[in-house]
């Protein structure tokens, strides 16, 4: 049995002139239509390896698995670096615990071949033992696959976002930000931390903020390119750069260093991490351990200048908004945290670095309970409307069918199949419903590069009925859509809290989180099976409208008076 792994940045067209494989696995993710083409192209079986994942099942294996890690690099502020580090590995891990399944699917091979070198290749080389090949190995091709990667970034990023780049590579301890920024200073009044990095986390605490007048909040961006405006009032918005110091102690450092390596040698000798360890996985975190310090270091600081009564994190899985709550929590303050999204599959094997997580409502509460098996004594429904969310907003007239996209490669999908299987069928039910197709980009998306994605895509009577929009969501853009399209967006659920019927796209649904599940067995989104149902869209539209009850399970907003109580102690501070 001869077997081609193809790594998720080459495409299939390499493909063509190869005859002489019985087995091609993609190490990315394409829709079944995509693998069927190809199938009957080069007549030999194509899956994905994604395919032998198992959806929910995977994430919640993690929680007993994860813990193994705990206290063995702990710090002298009660950090414990694994449960920081570990979920920045755990995709990767998960990624070769299928590689494991797929050496158990395809033990008869005899010759192995790669289209470029990965993790997974090497797993199956020392599972099978078998005879392997890189076709593109060398240092030569390495490094010219190297700067076409990184001139495509460049022509398909903005100023602003690629300078964020530039500085989360090169200035991760903010050695260089932190010399053009102002230093950070001393106050006495009692703020509420609000811990950020990305945009739409920095829109869900502003969104609490409004709930609180008469509070002030402290909201500290640890990347430039989370802040947002308008900013409420009651906020001041600070950068991470500002309360920046010096480099990480090298004797704390070296000691952790050798925790870590402790950690490590303790999970080689366990079954479930020995071949990931072999691997090098966990090297990488030793060497972030640098940088995690810097911004533990800088937090601290954010502690020391300002007098904090507690911290409301809406992502704690990101390091940097991660440790804030961690050091909130040991200094013994209010640890609130919410999720930006509407679910977080996360919370299957996370450990709480809070005192109390906030759902929005009852599917979010019965997606941490009952699919993620998170403790129901720290959950507390309250959510913050969003002013979009006052009044229904969906008429018949709307002119536009929405697809609202996501950034699939994060999840290693092959981006053009999934626009070649959505946007044409969309153009086609926009035809017979009079409307026209708008694509709305998530934020992590770059409008170049997602418009010339349109262009090879769509034929010209297709371009003409198109407009993509990179904008953030807005009351406006909400009046303006006729129906929903998304894989599992949050959209999905902002849509159905307006009474915008949406629907999705489940054979393109996440290998593991279980989000389109959970929207329909709630009624905030009908799901459809195949890329032809699009067609019958304007058939179903009315039928998909959300009932009118929906948006009290969906969203039931905290009472200020709670809210308050649940970070300031029921002592809100007045402005002065």
């Amino acid at each position: 049995m001869k077997v081609l792994l193809l790594h998720p940045d080459d495409n299939f067209e390499s493909l063509q002139a190869r005859s002489d494989c019985d087995l091609i696995v993609d190490l990315g993710r394409a829709p079944e239509s995509f693998y069927d083409e190809w199938r009957h192209r080069v007549g030999c079986e194509i899956f994905s390896i994604f395919d032998l994942a198992i959806e929910v099942e995977d994430l919640l294996a993690w929680r007993d698995l994860l813990r193994v890690g705990l206290g063995y690099a702990v710090d002298q502020f009660g950090v414990d670096w694994w449960d920081v580090i570990g979920l920045l590995l755990q995709p990767q891990m998960q990624e070769l615990r299928l590689a494991q399944r797929l050496a158990d699917k395809i033990v008869a091979c005899k010759r192995l071949t790669a289209s470029r070198p990965s993790p997974v290749g090497n797993a199956l080389r020392l599972r099978l033992g078998c005879a392997f090949e890189v076709t593109a190995a060398g240092v030569g091709g390495r490094l010219t696959r190297g700067v076409r990667r990184y001139g495509r970034a460049a022509a398909n990023l903005g100023f602003g976002q690629l300078r964020q780049v530039i500085y989360d590579k090169y200035d991760a301890q903010y050695f260089w930000r932190r010399r053009f920024t102002s230093p950070a200073r001393r106050s006495s009044e009692p703020v509420v931390l609000l811990p950020s990095a990305y945009s739409n986390v920095t829109r869900a605490a502003f969104r609490f903020a409004d709930v609180l007048p008469e509070q002030r909040f402290l909201l500290v961006l640890a990347r430039e390119s989370g802040g947002i405006s308008p900013v409420p009032g009651n906020v001041q918005v600070e950068t991470l750069a500002a309360f920046a110091g010096t480099r990480p102690d090298a004797g704390e450092l070296r000691e952790l260093e050798s925790d870590w390596q402790r950690l490590e040698n303790s999970l080689r000798t366990h079954p479930e991490f020995e071949l990931i360890a072999r691997l090098g996985v966990f090297d990488v975190g030793k060497r972030w351990l640098r940088w995690c310090l810097a911004v533990r270091n800088a937090w601290n600081s954010v502690f020391e200048h300002r007098t904090v009564v507690s911290c409301l994190s809406a992502d704690d899985s990101n390091p940097y908004t991660r440790i804030p709550l961690i050091l909130a929590r040991q200094r013994q303050l209010p640890a609130v945290a919410c999720h930006h999204g509407a679910l977080d599959g996360m919370m299957a094997f996370k450990r709480p670095a809070f005192s109390t997580y906030l759902v929005k409502g009852e599917m979010e509460r019965d997606y941490m309970a009952r699919v993620c098996g998170m403790d129901s004594a720290l959950l507390q429904i309250g959510g913050a409307r969003d002013p979009r969310q006052d009044r229904l907003l969906w008429s018949d007239l709307a002119p536009w069918i929405v697809f609202f996209t996501e950034p699939y490669e994060a999840d290693l999908w092959r981006t053009g199949p999934i626009y070649r299987d959505v946007i044409p069928r969309l153009c086609a039910a926009a035809r017979q419903a009079g409307k026209r197709v708008v694509v709305k980009l998530h934020p992590f998306e770059s409008l170049r590069q997602r418009r010339r994605m349109l262009d090879r895509t769509l034929n010209p009577e297709d371009r003409k009925l198109v407009n993509i929009i990179a904008a953030p969501l807005s009351r406006e853009m909400l009046a303006k859509t006729w129906c929903a399209v998304t894989v599992e967006s949050t959209t999905a659920f902002e849509c159905a809290t307006v009474g915008i019927p949406a629907f999705l796209c489940g054979w393109l649904r996440h290998a593991y989180v279980g989000y389109a599940r959970q929207y329909s067995r709630f009624g905030v989104a009908q799901m459809i099976d195949h890329a032809d149902d699009l067609l019958s869209l304007p058939r179903m539209v009315k039928a998909a409208i959300p009932p009118a009850d929906l948006r009290d399970r969906l969203m039931s907003p905290i009472a200020p008076g709670r809210l308050s109580e649940l970070l300031c102690n029921s002592q809100p501070v007045t402005l002065r």
